[in-house]
């Protein structure tokens, strides 16, 4: 009777074991594996070294099993970083701008000018324009001469959008203050197609598509895809300082398209390499507010190469490798040779400037720029709880303005002049896990460098004179993170970081004319501080899910850049010093399976610190005075019902209201008790529903402002009133797991 072995060994990668059977003549071998029958068989040593064992697979009923895992959102929210994430389903057939969306999330305000198209600043913490950092899949849109709107993103094609608050984190490569938003776009890695078309109040038209096609034998991806925007934004309001006077918007045309295509290539040493070609065209009437501008308007467009290159075990196993690169080309006209002035009440006169209806001459410009953003990223993972992160980001870009128009008019080179930036910033960040992961820790260091160049010209009488000026400046930043799970589900965080903001080449050189260089001009400082308590918890109170957040922020900025016009000379100079404190907290709650409820609220007391005029060496009439033109006090909210049961399983139906509130705040500094330049108050009420059919139709029917509130904005600019939307979407996924 032959000897009996059962196991004995684990078989390596390619199913191979080493059995020691010592002397014997005769063995029996029993291999096994999970999911197959247990196989034996009779083996004579003697005549046989190596044996081949097959197993047949083995059919077996289970109980079902529930498998919970954190999605990348929730990941995100509980990384140490002060961050906020707006999900996929969030967006979800929805007809709305991201903008607005945005402005519905704690921590942030949207400064818009008027309706689809127009400029914008994004608020976060109280910090605002250059000072926050927007950027598309980490690169930032500020690169392609700040033509591209976030707005003109399909809100269908995002995956996410991650709002860093106060803290912009070193991987991104960039500088700034108040923190950054990166909106994440969706990538398929199989046949996909989306199709989508809104139609709204105000001749707004919104067509969006996207494709992918897989060719997994080729090891290649095609798509493609592209957007159309279109509204002529003819609102009702009432005229600033002239509030009997109500009249209709009817010179704020915009239009916007964009086409592009993407290869990507997944059998060759890199494990994903992807070139994008994209195509931009921008046109956009002037919207006159206090003045009723009648032709004056801009044409953009724009070229852009982006490709990517992905390594996991780039030299080594531990080492992953990322190259992002991107390159534009701009062109941007502004037209103005208007011969006539208008007003509201329908009068026509001469310009006093001969042409042009926006200032002193006329302009018709052809400005153009090149753009170069390279950014390298390699991860280490040391060990389980030890990573290191380096990153590299590399930007340069050259503008030249012209304007002959205005220039000969001026005599000078108003239009401004030839320039280039170059910069590096780089970083390195250290990740640590301690107690089974429930302390993260994350320190990265920065390094920033900034070099400046532009060419004077001189007047047309001195056509042949030119003086080129240049700024150099190297800075360190740091930032210190960390988040501890003291009991499940519930994370506390804090942050610090010193932020650095560098002068953009407009700030340091003027135009020569009438805003006169400040070469000298130091980059912007901040100390921020946040504290956070974050949790995520099933089953509370009767719930099915609560999810709640609150932090506390601070920020202290020295030599904050501010536009100064003094005996008819005007330029930018560190002249403000602020200190910004402020709270905020969210509660987002599933009640049940069918319905949602979230509310949040933002309280940031910003106030200028400066005791002395850094000019005059005089006492500040502004010290401890609260900021201009800031919202300090405001609140969103909303409930949702959705239902997959309906009518039956095939469709989901969905119905929100959503509300927002803004204290009123004043649009000047408050001197006097008497002052009362303020932005109103406003309540302003949106109520929808959604329909999807077999998770491919989707049909939704949105009203905005439903009580057409007004609604004011950035040193009274009105915004519209109320709107109505429906969308129609069509969409196919080959495989239907990606939601």
């Amino acid at each position: 009777m032959p000897n009996k072995i059962i196991g004995g060994d684990i078989t390596n990668s390619l199913g191979i074991a080493k059995l020691d059977i010592g002397s014997r003549k005769k063995v029996i071998v029993t291999a096994g594996f999970m999911g197959f029958q247990n196989v034996s068989q009779t083996v004579d040593v003697s005549s046989s070294t190596f044996i081949d064992i097959k197993l047949p697979p083995q059919a077996k009923s289970i109980d079902e099993i529930t498998v919970i895992a954190k999605s990348k959102e929730q990941l995100i929210r509980e990384s140490p970083e002060a961050v906020s994430v707006i999900g996929a389903k969030e967006l979800q057939g929805r007809a709305v701008t991201i903008e607005s969306f945005l402005n519905r999330n704690t921590g942030i305000k949207i400064r818009q000018t008027g309706g689809l198209g127009s400029s914008s600043r994004i608020m976060i913490h109280g910090l605002e324009g250059n000072r926050v950092k927007v950027l598309v899949n980490g690169t930032p849109i500020d690169m392609f001469d700040g033509m591209f709107s976030i707005d003109d993103i399909p809100i269908n094609t995002i995956d996410r959008i991650e709002v860093y608050k106060s803290i912009i984190p070193a991987r991104f490569g960039v500088d700034g203050l108040g923190g950054a938003i990166n909106i994440v776009t969706k990538e398929f890695d199989t046949d996909y197609f989306d199709l989508s078309y809104e139609i709204g109040s105000f001749n707004t038209h919104k067509v969006s598509n996207m494709f992918r096609k897989n060719l997994p034998e080729k090891g290649m991806l095609i798509g493609g895809g592209g957007f159309y925007n279109y509204s002529l934004n003819n609102y009702d309001f009432h005229v600033p300082k002239r509030e009997h006077l109500k009249v209709e918007q009817d010179h704020a045309k915009f239009e916007s398209y964009m086409l592009k295509g993407v290869v990507k290539f997944t059998k060759l040493w890199f494990d994903q390499i992807s070139l994008e070609l994209g195509y931009y065209n921008r046109f956009s009437q002037m919207q006159g507010v206090t003045d009723n501008i009648q032709h004056a308007h801009t044409k953009q467009q724009m070229y852009s190469i982006e490709n990517k290159f992905e390594k996991e075990g780039f030299i080594s196993r531990k080492l992953n490798f990322t190259m992002h690169n991107n390159f534009g080309h701009t062109c941007n006209n502004f037209i103005d040779t208007s011969a006539y002035r208008y007003d509201f009440e329908g009068n026509r006169w001469l310009s006093q400037s001969i042409y042009g209806e926006t200032g002193d001459v006329p302009h018709n410009s052809n400005d153009k720029g090149v753009s170069l953003n390279s950014r390298i990223n390699l991860d280490f993972l040391a060990s389980r709880n030890h990573s290191i992160n380096l990153n590299s980001a590399f930007s340069y870009s050259k503008r030249n303005p012209q304007d002959e128009l205005a220039n000969q008019y001026a005599n000078y080179a108003i239009s401004g002049y030839p320039n280039k930036l170059t910069s590096l910033i780089s970083s390195l960040t250290w990740e640590a896990k301690f107690a089974s992961k429930k302390i993260i820790n994350m320190l990265s260091a920065k390094h920033f460098y900034i070099n400046t160049k532009v060419e004077e010209l001189g007047s047309h009488v001195q056509q042949n004179t030119s003086t080129v000026k240049q700024n150099t400046s190297n800075n360190i930043g740091f930032v210190e993170a960390i988040k501890w799970q003291f009991i499940p589900d519930f994370h506390l965080k804090a942050s610090y970081q010193r932020a650095i903001r560098l002068p953009a080449t407009n700030e340091l050189f003027g135009d020569g004319v009438l805003i006169i260089p400040a070469a000298n001009l130091k980059p912007e400082q901040s100390h921020n501080v946040n504290f956070g308590l974050l949790t995520d918890k099933s089953g509370v109170l009767c719930t099915k899910r609560l999810q709640f957040e609150t932090g506390l922020f601070y920020m202290n900025i020295k030599d904050m850049i501010a536009f100064v016009e003094q005996y008819r000379v005007a330029g930018y100079a560190n002249i403000e010093q602020v200190e910004i404190k402020g709270v905020e907290a969210e509660l987002k709650l599933d009640i049940n399976k069918h319905f949602y409820t979230y509310a949040n609220i933002t309280y940031q007391d910003a106030r200028n610190i400066l005791k002395y005029d850094p000019i005059s060496n005089s006492p500040n009439p502004k010290y401890g005075l609260r900021m201009p033109n800031m919202p300090y006090l405001f609140s969103n909210f909303g409930l949702e019902y959705h239902n997959g049961e309906l009518f039956n399983e095939n469709w989901f139906i969905k119905l929100f209201w959503d509300g927002r509130f803004t204290e009123k705040y004043y649009y000047s500094w408050k001197l006097s008790s008497n002052q009362s330049r303020t932005i109103p108050s406003c309540f302003i009420n949106d109520i929808g529903v959604s329909a999807e059919l077999k998770k491919r139709f989707t049909i939704s029917a949105e009203c905005h402002n439903i009580h057409n509130s007004e609604e004011w904005n950035l040193y009274q600019t009105p915004l519209p009133g109320r709107s109505f939307h429906v969308k129609l979407r069509y969409t196919f996924l080959k495989s239907r797991d990606y939601q």
